[in-house]
């Protein structure tokens, strides 16, 4: 019997020890068959549609500034009050009034009436309110399949998983990097690093949202592929 006992007692440790290999075996594959099952989504997404997570919430900004030094003796300008095109929105004693260059809402205040300010002192801070899109950066390798008025799927990060239907406004005809003059790209050596270039897209939302609050907040893409 006691022979007996220990035979079973040495299979029964022979079983635990070889039990947590097991389960990490079984983790492995769970892992594995994870990666494949998310590799092959991808490769079925990037086949139909151009995706992608470089887009904002966007709209034309104007700046308020004065353009000589002096005491402002009159500023009406304050965060959230909305604006109408051409309207006075105060101006530096002895010169020209401040004007909205169009209609908006105020998103940034630095000054308040009384204050004395310097030329070129950021004041103020308009966004105009009928222009707001998504802008999305598409690689240079996509835009060809890119086509004025095609349907476009836009998630905005701060919205969770909710979908808005679109579509293609324009596209760029100057990459941003040629703007800022950084289209080139050399090393310590002096060898030339090809980048891959990035081509603003304008997308109009047509679902009924209110981009408002939202201007600047990170967004993402899709594109179906025809």
């Amino acid at each position: 019997m006691t022979d007996e006992r220990v035979e079973t007692t040495e299979v029964t440790e022979k079983k635990k020890k070889k039990a947590p290999k097991v389960a990490v075996i079984i983790v492995l594959m769970l892992a594995i068959a994870t990666g494949v099952y998310f590799g092959i989504q991808y490769f079925i997404e990037s086949s139909r549609y151009i995706v992608t997570e470089n887009a904002r919430v966007t709209t034309n900004l104007a700046t308020i500034m004065p353009t000589v030094p002096g005491r402002l003796e009159r500023f009406t300008i304050y965060e959230g009050r909305q604006v109408a095109r051409d309207e006075v929105l105060g101006w530096v004693e002895n010169s020209e009034a401040f004007r909205s260059p169009f209609d908006g809402i105020v998103v940034r205040a630095n000054a308040q009436q009384d204050q004395i300010v310097s030329p070129m002192e950021t004041l103020a801070v308009i966004a105009d309110m009928g222009n707001l899109h998504i802008q999305a950066n598409i690689e240079e390798t996509y835009i060809s399949a890119v086509q004025i008025g095609q349907e476009v799927t836009v998630t905005i990060d701060a919205l969770g998983r909710r979908q808005f239907n679109g579509y293609v406004y324009s596209i760029g005809r100057v990459t941003d990097a040629e703007l800022t003059g950084t289209a080139m790209f050399f090393n310590t050596g002096g060898t030339f690093t090809k980048v891959t270039q990035l081509i603003p897209v304008r997308i109009n939302i047509t679902d009924d949202i209110n981009l408002d609050s939202i201007i600047g907040l990170n967004a993402s893409v899709r594109i179906p592929l025809s």
